[in-house]
């Protein structure tokens, strides 16, 4: 039995929630003791926190880059220190439309090469990793986990022949709508041909689109499955850019899960998780977007194929069971 410590950036988090706080009680069923803690801000608690680090026989920081002389002084204190990352953290920058400075990056590079070991979201997170480390990608310390999918709280809905109109849903948080608007168009030509028909914008912020049949709605943690079960296509539009590489596709695999035909931008991990055609469809600009919608909001069977192809995908790649085999075995090797 180990001493497992999760260092998170809030509780509240999403890649918290969905990437250690789901999987403490799997890791806890293996024998472990597991603490999770948030990252203090202030320097008396990070003193602290730092201090108690010798307790565990292993400490894994979720996402927090820490700057290089506390990165240090961590791996002094513990060197059996984990680094996990769901996002492209290293370019910060990018998200906050500042100069790219590389200040991050440096972050970044010093927690991966120092860390025992590294936990990527995506491929192309790990690259970034194994540059850090000066290893390739047969080596056993970085190693790929997707944020997965909980395939139980999440279930199939059932196609039907729709009476009326047709829901599209996006579901993502307030700073990503800038990806949703890159496709109004697209989605305003679509539904203009299907009356009755909507976008459900499930988020905590309104994306404030005029002319189109728009609903918004404040996500919740009670509601979201029923909310995907309610759609019948799924969309996650991405601008390509060095931060939208290292997303998750988390929003795809909740859309897929409930078996709902998805349209994405073959952006990043998008383009691994779906197989054009068989598992939903992806779209690189607003003429590929529109042809995408229109080929699954007029066609019930397609709808009803790629959505069942979409779970199947999920199931046996992207579920929490998996994810959590795979990080208790890859943390049990480090040990």
């Amino acid at each position: 039995m180990a001493k497992i410590l999760f260092l998170i950036i809030g509780r509240h988090k999403p890649s918290s929630r969905k990437r250690v706080l789901a999987s403490t009680g799997y890791l806890v069923s293996r024998g472990h003791s597991v603490e999770v803690r948030e990252i203090p801000r202030g320097l008396p608690g990070r003193a602290a926190l730092f201090a108690g680090l010798r307790r565990f026989d292993l400490v894994v920081v979720q996402k927090k880059l820490f700057g290089p002389l506390e990165t240090r002084l961590m791996v002094r204190l513990q060197p059996r220190l984990v680094y996990d990352l769901d996002d492209a953290v290293m370019f910060h920058e990018i998200e906050r439309n500042e100069p790219l400075t590389g200040k991050f990056f440096r972050r970044f590079a010093g927690m991966a090469a120092r860390c025992r070991g590294v936990i990527a979201g995506n491929g192309f997170l790990a690259e970034l990793a194994r540059l850090a480390r000066g290893v390739d990608e047969s080596h056993p310390s970085v190693i790929v986990l997707a944020t997965p999918v909980d395939t139980e709280a999440i279930v199939p809905r059932v196609y039907e022949k729709a009476s009326s109109g047709l829901r599209i849903g996006w579901m993502g948080t307030r700073g990503n709508l800038s990806h949703l608007m890159s496709i109004v168009e697209p989605l305003r030509r679509v539904l203009a041909d299907f009356p009755g028909s909507e976008l459900l914008v499930v988020s905590d912020g309104s994306p404030g689109i005029e002319g189109l049949p728009i609903r918004s709605k404040a996500w919740s943690a009670v509601e979201e499955a029923e909310d995907l079960r309610g759609l019948d296509v799924g969309v996650m539009p991405l601008l390509d850019n060095l931060w939208t590489r290292g997303k998750g596709g988390f929003k795809l695999l909740q859309y897929m899960a409930a078996g709902v035909a998805s349209v994405a931008s073959p952006v990043g991990i998008n383009a691994e998780i779906i197989h054009h055609g068989e598992n939903g469809l992806l779209a690189r600009d607003a003429s590929e977007w529109e042809d995408g919608l229109r080929r699954v909001t007029g066609d019930v069977d397609l709808r009803r194929q790629l959505g069942a192809a979409g779970r199947a995908t999920v199931e046996r790649d992207y579920s929490l069971a998996r994810y959590n085999r795979g990080l208790a075995e890859f943390l049990e090797g480090l040990m």
